[in-house]
């Protein structure tokens, strides 16, 4: 088990049961999380993109069309899922802050139980690090081998051999986590585009730019001054460039065209290198996605990592381990595609950010399917997830738990949220089955918007309809003040962490 433990008085129910009847893993299902990183809900089961892979997930199970995320943004959406709760209790607010460690989450509960629990991320926003704890609290194994995003070959090939060390006499908990839909958008197209280093005016290397490529490799360079170039024919944005990281005998760089995460044609960087030897090199370069190929190469990255999800699902049914199995299929959040003027996600609480795709496969056998399936488009917020998991298993709920069971059915609202300073303003939602209030602290102001008259949001009616939710604005007022401001500011991230958010789109995107 992992050497992290929930408070002793959270675990006081597990302990009980314990006591009472033996290992409380006997007998219960395995649970399989498969996350897809950036995916819209809309984006899934055949009306813009065809995803036969996902599509067996949903045949076997029940897919709820109204799901959705409390948080654009990757670290805080997935505490909030993990842990049952919304980001203004949580205190996850952006990327780049610690998880609390006495904030029960289901990695730890299950480890508790006594199941095996094992995760592969492919994201750097999910990574966890001595000084920035993350999620991998209650994970005997957290898979983490890779630079700042995976890619879904080599994610699978890592949970491959996930699979391999799983004990097969005693249930597990998989969190399987695929990043290919986020930016930069690989190409997937027939068309590819290239850009050529060099060293000192000599060709060092040649890397493709329309599917991302990350280049490790060590340079022999003399003592003295050393000019890198990266040029090519199309705009590219060199999203990383680091010579000797870290190793004291190197200059800081010295960018004398253009610069780090630009859009352009040709970078040229200068270092100063002390005394002659072996200095590595990293780098990470894509090509720019113009915005009339903003939805194919978006799309061409979903039916990629769909692709995947099929091999994944074939894997584990050669393996026995499927049909026995609680399947839960979902995204963090979605991803703006040009609407509300954005592309990407952070910034806002619109549907494309915020509406996720959700399907929950139950063991074979088990009866409460014909309950999921009453509910099938009904609204489900992501804080329905661990109850319902621990629920399927006849666990008891998380501590501090704020869903609950899709198989107890309730009337829910759903809370979302997005702060700065990775968002250009805070703000804060909650939203029904019809309405939706959007506020915005900093300017005491409100949108309302009926989400049945107007499903893509371009009209607020709340001088008009404002009347329909009346205690709606005291309860976003309550969770502004419940959040604060966070404890943690920007000033206090890392010069290494700040380089990988940015990397990667954050940090004030």
């Amino acid at each position: 088990m992992s050497p992290h433990r929930i408070p002793r008085l959270l675990t006081a129910s597990l302990l009980l049961l314990t006591a009472c009847s033996g290992n409380p893993s006997q007998g219960r299902p395995s649970v399989i999380l498969v996350l897809v990183d950036t995916l819209r809900a809309d984006r899934v089961g055949g009306e813009h993109v065809e995803t036969p892979g996902i599509d067996r997930i949903a045949t076997e199970g029940v897919a709820f069309s109204q799901a959705f995320s409390h948080a654009p943004m990757t670290l805080p959406a997935h505490t909030s899922l993990f842990s049952s709760r919304a980001p203004f209790e949580t205190g996850v607010f952006n990327n780049w802050q610690p998880v609390r460690t006495d904030l029960p989450l289901l990695a730890e509960w299950l480890d508790e139980a006594g199941y095996q629990t094992r995760a592969v991320v492919s994201l750097g926003t999910l990574n966890s690090r001595a000084d920035l704890p993350a999620l991998s609290r209650g994970f005997d194994d957290y898979d983490q081998d890779y630079w700042n995003i995976d890619v879904a070959p080599r994610a699978l090939e890592r949970m491959r051999a996930t699979l391999d060390e799983l004990d097969p006499d005693d249930p597990f908990f998989l969190f399987l986590h695929f990043s290919d839909p986020h930016d930069p958008y690989n190409s997937h197209l027939a068309t590819s585009t290239e850009a050529e280093i060099l060293l000192d005016g000599e060709p060092l290397d040649v890397v493709p730019t329309s599917h991302m490529t990350q280049v490790d490799r060590s340079l022999a360079l003399e003592a003295g001054e050393h000019v890198f170039e990266v040029r090519s024919d199309d705009l590219f944005k060199l999203r990383s460039f680091l010579v000797g990281q870290h190793d004291p005998r190197v200059s800081e760089p010295v960018w004398e065209e253009s610069g780090l995460r630009e859009r352009t044609r040709s970078v040229r960087v200068r270092y100063r290198v002390e005394e002659r030897g072996d200095y590595q090199l990293r780098l990470w370069i894509s090509d720019t996605v113009v915005r009339a190929t903003l939805d194919e190469r978006y799309e061409g990255e979903v039916r990629f990592v769909d692709e995947h999800i099929g091999l994944l699902v074939d894997e584990l049914r050669a393996r026995g381990l499927w049909d026995a199995a609680l399947v839960v299929f979902t995204s963090d959040h979605g991803e703006a595609l040009g609407e509300h003027g954005h592309v990407g996600h952070v910034q806002n609480l619109h549907e494309e950010q915020l509406h996720v795709p959700l399907i929950v496969k139950l063991p074979a056998g088990h009866p409460g399917e014909a309950t999921l399936r009453a509910q099938a488009d009904r609204l489900v917020p992501h804080m329905d997830v661990v109850p319902t998991i621990l629920d399927v298993l006849t666990l008891p709920g998380l501590p501090g738990q704020r869903g609950s069971s899709l198989l107890a059915p309730r009337e829910p609202l759903l809370y979302a949220e997005t702060h700065v300073p990775e968002a250009k303003r805070t703000s804060f939602c909650i939203r029904d089955e019809r309405f939706k209030l959007i506020f915005f602290p900093d300017e005491d102001r409100f949108e309302l918007y009926d989400l049945v008259a107007d499903p893509a949001e371009t009209e607020d009616v709340l001088a008009t309809l404002g009347d329909q939710r009346p205690d709606w604005p005291d309860r976003l007022r309550s969770f502004q003040s419940l959040a604060g401001r966070p404890e943690f500011s920007a000033q206090d991230v890392s010069d290494e962490l700040r380089e990988q958010l940015e990397a990667l789109g954050y940090a004030g995107e």
